[in-house]
């Protein structure tokens, strides 16, 4: 078995429906975190600055706009972050569907390849351990339908001439055992 090939992802939204839900919950938690923490410590400091400092009142409203401007700019940034981890957990969504795919088709020679730092790692281990299971299966059974086939070739050689409709009865069983696993790939 060859060693997987290492390979960077180029596209970031991988799966764009998986990706944007994960973004859109996150973004809204951290929103509503912000305007519920943020809002309440924004209250609670102009009301103390307008009963105690009535003066400063005037002062604070001016924040207001570079308040708003930093919550935004907070935001984007939150937006950025989610779409990286986002991108993460997508990634190797994808490649698993790729993998199940191939191996689906009967290709037991595949095995998944995640890059460094990906989530579902230890997913990865058990799905390549999963399809070499399968591959050893397959290529046990293979070699028993190979060896029935032989002992049928033998059975054919040993009926005398006339028998001939259990000779083609026989070659039709032989053929069988050997597509018995030619549909994968081991």
């Amino acid at each position: 078995m060859s060693e997987p090939r290492k390979f960077q992802r180029r596209t970031v939204l991988i799966k764009r429906q998986l990706q944007f839900k994960y973004v859109g919950l996150g973004f809204l938690s951290v929103l509503l975190a912000s305007l519920i923490i943020g809002g309440d410590i924004y209250y609670n400091m102009y009301r103390l600055i307008e009963n105690e400092a009535p003066a400063l009142a005037q002062l604070a409203s001016q924040f207001n706009g570079m308040i708003l401007v930093k919550l935004l700019l907070y935001l984007v940034l939150m937006m950025l972050i989610f779409v990286f981890v986002s991108h993460r957990i997508a990634g190797p969504i994808f490649r698993f569907e790729k993998s199940a795919q191939a191996v689906g088709t009967g290709d037991l020679t595949h095995r998944v390849a995640l890059r460094t730092g990906d989530e579902l790692m230890e997913l990865q281990g058990e799905f390549n351990a999963m399809t070499a299971s399968l591959q050893a299966r397959v290529q046990k059974d293979r070699a028993l339908a190979e060896r029935l086939a032989g002992q049928v070739e033998d059975i054919a050689q040993k009926l005398p001439d006339d028998a001939a409709a259990a000779r083609a009865d026989l070659a039709a069983v032989k053929a069988e055992l050997r597509r018995l696993t030619q549909s994968f790939k081991i």
